[in-house]
């Protein structure tokens, strides 16, 4: 009987749902619902599913969408609502989602931005992607890391990259171990590897090429090469196959395109047009083992203790110079040191006047041609330092006379060696000494006599005059 009545009053209920509003607990149902519960002391109960996941279409055949449940099954509990796919949960009291104008009490030890299960993260801006994180990523590929829009999202196999920037690396399938940082930088490369590339578009043409270098804006934006190395502005801009270069400065080897080249230069004019192989400060090449400056070489402060060499080549048998002020230039007086030997071309009689001059007019070499033999001297083509070696035999004498052989300078006695003589012989002197003399001084050899009939034997190898330089 019970069970009749109550199924009359579920008819009597639905009925009236359907043609008008229907109050609970009040006689004036509100007009703008179908049905009005009022209470003060109860509430209405919903039902309580233990739901296995999300997904869960089992426990709840074909759930309608919008169907309203308690889950009292999988973590965390509360309220869920069907949307036709999954199950979402109502929000709750304490409202634990991420808010857009941020959150309040949280606790670093347990709130995070993630995921619990093993699904990558994907940030978007526009609609374009513009970050990810993946296991052990945060690109695509293996143990990679990229911060910026289309930056490392080829997929590939490329790992231990590192990418930061607008469209750093977006090709990027095979190669590893690059470092890119800067808008486009790297932008072609797909198996280039042991890259460090920094600056907007540097590197920006590289395929396939390794072990590069480039640091500055454009730099080395063309090549597809190996073991360059270009620091600064539009470095090694034009080289595309190039390889082994070295160029640091700004637009240094701008134009240049062949390989195992060094440039440090900073170039100021248009697109490079200073910067070449005559107008580099420090030009070289690794395979011929040569290094050029095109300005002056300092060993230390010419202006203090210093020096400066020359930047023109001089002529044909020059030689370096300073001034000992600092300054260096070349020079073709008396390039070589001077060495001469003298003889006599006749035996010379001596009077009885004392010091007379030894008539040397033979000469057997001069190396600056210094020696005059209309005058019987040496005269100095330039100044140094100069070693003198002299001697005379005379024939037979029979006396105690006074003989000796002197250096004149000058016409002024520098050095003699001299004795009597006793008995009945040959007489020989000699003189050796280290002298002084600056450009245009002289030299001569004078014998001293005071005893008549003596003569000096012109044999080479006994009367002879040398001069040697030795600084």
């Amino acid at each position: 009987m019970k069970l009749k009545i109550y199924i009359t009053l579920l008819l009597l209920l639905v009925v009236g749902l359907t043609h008008a509003q229907v109050g609970i607990g009040t006689t004036s149902p509100n007009a703008s619902s179908m049905l009005d519960i009022t209470s003060t002391n109860s509430g209405l109960l919903i039902p309580r599913v233990a739901l296995t996941s999300v997904s869960d279409v089992t426990t709840i055949a074909s759930p309608v969408t919008s169907l309203l449940v308690y889950n009292s099954g999988f973590s965390p509990n509360g309220y869920y609502y069907w949307n036709g796919t999954i199950w979402v949960q109502l929000a709750t009291v304490n409202n634990t989602n991420w808010s857009l104008t941020g959150n309040s009490g949280t606790s670093a030890a347990t709130n995070f931005l993630g995921t619990t299960d093993d699904v990558d993260i994907v940030f978007k801006r526009f609609n374009t992607r513009a970050g990810f994180i993946g296991n052990p990523n945060t690109s695509t590929g293996n143990k990679n890391t990229s911060f910026g829009a289309n930056s490392l999202n080829a997929a590939g196999t490329g790992i231990r990259n590192t990418a930061i920037g607008t469209n750093v690396m977006p090709s990027n399938t095979t190669g590893q171990l690059n470092v890119s940082i800067g808008d486009q930088s790297m932008f072609s490369n797909q198996g280039g590897s042991t890259n460090t590339v920094i600056g907007v578009g540097a590197l920006f043409s590289n395929t396939s090429g390794s072990e590069n270098v480039a640091i500055g804006r454009q730099a080395l934006t063309s090549a597809n090469a190996n073991a360059n190395t270009a620091l600064g502005f539009a470095t090694l801009r034009q080289n595309a196959s190039g390889i082994n270069n070295v160029a640091i400065g700004h637009q240094a080897a701008y134009n240049e395109t062949g390989s195992n080249k060094l440039y440090i230069e900073m170039s100021t004019g248009v697109n490079g047009v200073d910067s070449s192989v005559d107008n580099a400060l420090i030009y070289g090449e690794f395979d011929n083992r040569i290094v050029r400056t095109n300005g002056t070489i300092q060993v230390g402060n010419p202006a203090t203790t210093g020096y400066a060499f020359p930047t023109n080549r001089g002529t044909s048998g020059q030689v370096l110079q300073t001034n000992g002020a600092g300054v260096t230039s070349w020079t073709t007086a008396n390039n070589t040191l001077s060495v001469v030997r003298t003889n006599l071309s006749t035996n010379q009689s001596l009077g009885t006047s004392g010091w007379q001059k030894v008539s040397f007019n033979t000469v057997v070499f001069d190396a600056n041609s210094e020696f005059n033999t209309g005058t019987n001297r040496f005269v100095a083509a330039k100044t140094g330092y100069y070693e003198i070696n002299a001697g005379f035999h005379t024939f037979n004498q029979s006396d105690n006379n006074y003989y000796g052989i002197a250096v004149y300078k000058n016409g002024s006695e520098y050095q003699e060696t001299s004795a009597h003589h006793y008995g009945i012989n040959l007489i020989s002197r000699t003189i050796n000494c280290l002298i002084s003399l600056t450009a245009g001084d002289y030299i001569e050899i004078y014998a001293h006599n005071t005893f008549s009939g003596t003569t000096i034997d012109s044999f080479s190898g006994k009367t002879y005059f040398e001069v040697k330089q030795i600084r």
